[in-house]
Order: C-alpha cells, then structure tokens, then sequence
C-alpha cells in the first residue's frame, strides 16, 4: 500500500520546526519540496497527483478565465470546464487503475467524477454532511479526513490513498501563518499522520507513506486591485468589452486574459510593472495551451495581495492575515517540505530539494507501474530493491 498525504499550506521554513517529530521515527525528508507558479491549491495539487505542470493539465489557478469571452469560472466547486476526464485520465489514480490497482481519494481537489477512484470523499460534500455542526468546521473536515484514511488502511481494501488535510491552511489565512490558532492546528495534524502511520506498521507488512506541503504562507501588508487601476486607464474600455481582465483571489499572483494584440499586451505589462506592487510578469507560450491560459502571470511583490474585484466591486480579502500564490523563486516561504518513511523509501535520508512534480512518478515506481507525466522518480529518496506494493 502507499499513501499520500497533503497538509495544506505549509512552508518548509515552518516545518523545520517540526521536523524532528519525524527524523524520531527515522523518516527522510526532502527540506524544501519547490511548488508550482502560483502557488495556490488547485495549481500545485494538479501537479502532484499527475506529474505534469499547468500546461497539460490546465489548472493555471484557484480560479481561471475563458480566454475567448474573459469569463471566470471558479474551481472551488470542481467546474467541469477543467474537472473533466481530460484531467482525469492524467492523474495517478488513472494509470493505477489502468494496472487493476485500487484506489481512495479524501479531499482532494478536482476530483469530482473521477471515474478511477474507487472510494472518493470531496471536500464538497464533507462539508454539506456536516453543516449545523457548531466545531470550527476545518477541524471537523480533517479530523473526517483522518478518519476515512484509517479506515481505508485497516480494510485492506485499497492499493493507495491520497489524502488531503485543510485546517493549517485556513487558520493561517484568517489568523496568520504563525498564530496559535495555526500552529495548534498543525500539531493536530501531525498528530493525525502518526496515527495513519501507525495504523500502517498494523495493517500492513508492506507500505510507504509521503506526507508534503503543497505551497507555504506569507504574511499580508497592503492589497492591490489590478482591475479597479485598469479602470483609471485608457484601457478601461477594453475590460468593459470583456476584452481584458486580471483574475486572482486573494493571492500573491494574477492571471492576466486578453484579445489584445501582441503590442497592446506589452504596454499593459510595461505600465504594471512600473507599479511599486508588482514583482514581474511571466508571459505564457498561450499557442501551447487551452483557452483558459492566461496570456501572462502577474507576480505581486511580498507581502501584497492581490484580488480581481472590479470599479465597483467591495474587496472580500482585507480581512487576510495570510496568503500564498507568489513565485517561488522569488518568495522563498512558498515552497513546501516533504517527509517518507516505508519499505521501498530509504531511512534517516536527507535532500536539500525535490520538485512537487515528481511525487507521482515517484509513487508510480514504488508500484512499479508507468505512469505517462513530466516529472522523475525521487530516487535519491528510494531504496535500490523496491518492494512493489
């Protein structure tokens, strides 16, 4: 059995503080596990579960636009313009499938309707189970989490889990990244990966686990209305036309869409990034993609965050205390940390670095499976015999 585990939102500078929890029960542990650009949710756990960046699988952000009409559609609720069996016959869960392989899914996002999950529990629909109950709904939804893996481990019933745990995440937005609220949260987490851990030496004479960060946290100082100072521009008569339009929700990074032309675009760029607010631009090969690929990503300078509220609409973040989204290479703390331990993992190892792409072609070769994506095996953090489990 292998298992995979997501703690939201947890920078590795973070972790560094809890890592001996785990090198005491002789994990090895890659320190910084890099995310993707941006740094949000959706995008990075896109990446994880199928190995391949935003180009193939076309989850560009949290929310993303119709490049044709400008029109936003929102992934929270697993929109079917993006979560649909393109996406799913991409993912992990497809290719193990495809080897007769069983598998679980808790949580994870963009998952609705996957056809090769053969026990799947969304986010979504946790949370319409428990509505009324007066617990902080976060610690309810992942102690569920907890639950469902555990029991999924002690049926002996699936060849593999992934699993996702929300609660660090939303704290660190509504309290900060390092409040009591937070980091009380995240021992509680921890706590929940030693008891999956447990239940694993238990159940199961063969197994690994890998427990990662999808993104880290930075703290919020000012916000920036990208749209609202199209507005105060002669450009505003083309975000009336739904011609160009800046998409982002709460975050460190913007999407930019536009029908301009080639030249139109450039002078958009060059006057944002004379903005004090604005870190860079980072033009996207839009010919290589869909129509929900931004022509550019507007990288906000740390500790901005940006929202797509338009000249007349009341901003819904100024109460942020936390957030994500920015370029890593830029903003170091957005990267996120990985530890394993099992029978096809090497013990007491440590890396300085490994991509959040290659977790499933790492998982991949621990089944000693294919699985046709863009990332490599971690094998600097595998034994040289895998056990195929």
């Amino acid at each position: 059995m292998n298992v995979l585990i997501s703690i939201d939102g947890v920078s590795h500078q973070t972790f560094q503080e809890y890592a001996h929890l785990f090198t005491a029960m002789n994990y090895s542990c890659c320190r910084k596990l890099t995310t993707t650009f941006p740094s949000v949710t959706f995008t990075a756990h896109a990446t994880a579960i199928t190995g391949s960046s935003s180009y193939k699988h076309q989850v560009f952000d949290n929310i993303v636009a119709d490049r044709d009409t400008n029109k936003k559609i929102s992934l929270y609720g697993d929109d079917d313009a993006i979560c649909n069996h393109s996406l799913h016959e991409q993912t992990l869960f497809y290719s193990l499938a495809r080897q007769g392989k069983r598998s679980c899914c808790i949580h994870w996002p963009l998952t609705s309707g996957n056809p090769y999950i053969d026990h799947l529990v969304t986010e979504s629909s946790s949370k319409k189970r428990n509505q009324g109950i007066d617990r902080g709904s976060v610690y309810v939804l992942d102690e569920m989490a907890a639950e469902e893996v555990i029991h999924a481990i002690q049926s002996e019933s699936f060849d593999f889990i992934a699993a996702r745990f929300i609660g660090y995440d939303a704290m660190s937005h509504k309290h900060g990244k390092h409040s009591e609220q937070a980091l009380s949260c995240l021992e509680s987490l921890f706590a929940y990966v030693e008891r999956i851990d447990s239940s694993l030496r238990l159940y199961h004479d063969s197994f690994n686990l890998i427990v990662f960060s999808d993104h880290g946290q930075s703290d919020v100082r000012s916000f920036f209305y990208p749209n609202k100072e199209l507005a105060g521009t002669n450009w505003r008569s083309h975000m009336e036309n739904d011609e160009l339009l800046f998409v982002g929700d709460g975050s460190g990074a913007m999407l930019m869409y536009s029908s301009l032309d080639r030249e139109r675009n450039e002078e958009i760029m060059d006057y944002f990034s004379q903005l004090p607010e604005v870190q860079s631009f980072y033009k996207m090969d839009i010919h290589a993609s869909s129509s929900y690929c931004p022509v550019a990503i507007m990288s906000l300078q740390h500790e901005v965050c940006g929202e797509d509220v338009g000249p007349d609409e009341r901003a819904q973040y100024e109460e942020l205390k936390s957030l994500h989204g920015y370029h890593a290479e830029a903003v170091d703390e957005m990267n996120g940390f990985m530890v394993c331990a099992g029978h096809g993992l090497k013990q007491n190892t440590v890396i300085q670095q490994e991509s959040i792409m290659n977790i499933a072609s790492t998982i991949a070769e621990l089944f000693g499976i294919s699985h046709a994506c863009e990332g490599i095996a971690m094998r600097s953090l595998m034994r040289e015999k895998v056990q195929h489990d």
